[in-house]
C-alpha cells in the first residue's frame, strides 16, 4: 500500500498555525485531491481521530475505511483536565508548564529509558528531539489551539456521528489512560457499521503495537489499493 503520513498544521514539517477539527479534514481531503488519489483507507490516532470522522462525515465517497487507534470519541464529553487546557486564561500557562517540564524530563537518561520501555518502536535519537520539540514554544501553542477546537467542535461532531455508515475499525490498547477503552467502545457502539479491537498498551499504540495497528489498516486495503503497482490508492 502507498502510505501518505502529513505532519498536522502547527507541528513537524508542516509547521505554521494549527487549525481545528473540520479544518483539518478539508486539508486532508484537499491533500488527496492534489495526489489525484480517488479513495483511501483515512487512520487517525488521538486528536487525529476527530480529524477523520469530520473529513468520513463530509466526504463518505472518497473513504473505502477508517481506522481510529485511541481515538477522541465525540460522543463523550470533555474531561475536566480537556477544559482546564482549552481555557483562553488558564490553558497556555498550564499547557506551557506542562510540555515544558515534559521536555526538560527526557533529558533525563532514566526517563528516556523508561520511555523507550513504554513506546520500543521509537528510537533513543528520536526522544531526544521529541525533548527539544516539546520545550518549544510552538507546540504547546499548538496542543492548546486544537484542545480549545475539541472542547468547541465537537458538540456537533457527535450530533452527525450516528449517520456516518464508513466501514470503520478502532484499536483501543487497555491502559490508555488519554483516550480510555471505555470511550473507545461508547464511539464503536455510536457508529453504524464499527469493529472494536482492544489490545495489550496505552495510548501510543503506533509505537507500542505497530503490527496490530497495520493489520487493522491492511484489512481494509484491498479496497484501497487493489492494483500490485502501489498507484490504485493509499
Amino acid at each position: 500500500m502507498r502510505v501518505i503520513a502529513p505532519d498536522r498544521p502547527g507541528y513537524g514539517t508542516t509547521g505554521g498555525r494549527a487549525i481545528g477539527i473540520q479544518a483539518n479534514a478539508e486539508l486532508a481531503m484537499g491533500l488527496l485531491d492534489r495526489l489525484q488519489i480517488d479513495r483511501a483507507v483515512l487512520v487517525g490516532h488521538s486528536w487525529g481521530g476527530g480529524i477523520a470522522l469530520a473529513a468520513a462525515l463530509e466526504s463518505p465517497q472518497r473513504l473505502c475505511a477508517l481506522v481510529l487507534v485511541g481515538p477522541l470519541a465525540p460522543t463523550v464529553l470533555p474531561s475536566r483536565l480537556d477544559r482546564v487546557f482549552a481555557n483562553r486564561v488558564i490553558g497556555p500557562p498550564a499547557t506551557r508548564f506542562g510540555f515544558w517540564g515534559a521536555g526538560l524530563g527526557l533529558t533525563l537518561p532514566p526517563l528516556r529509558r523508561l520511555a523507550h520501555i513504554a513506546a520500543p518502536a521509537v528510537e533513543a535519537e528520536r526522544l531526544k528531539r521529541i525533548a527539544v520539540e516539546w520545550r518549544d514554544a510552538g507546540v504547546w501553542r499548538s496542543f492548546h489551539a486544537e484542545q480549545r477546537a475539541f472542547v468547541e467542535e465537537m458538540p456537533a461532531l457527535a450530533r452527525r456521528i450516528p449517520s456516518l455508515r464508513v466501514p470503520t475499525t478502532i484499536v483501543t490498547g487497555n491502559r490508555d489512560r488519554i483516550c480510555p477503552p471505555s470511550q473507545a467502545r461508547k464511539l464503536a457502539s455510536d457508529l453504524p457499521n464499527a469493529k472494536l479491537i482492544e489490545v495489550r498498551g496505552g495510548h501510543l499504540l503506533p509505537q507500542q503495537r505497530p503490527n496490530v495497528v497495520a493489520d487493522a489498516i491492511m484489512a481494509h486495503g484491498a479496497l484501497a489499493a487493489p492494483r500490485l503497482d502501489g498507484q490504485g490508492g493509499t
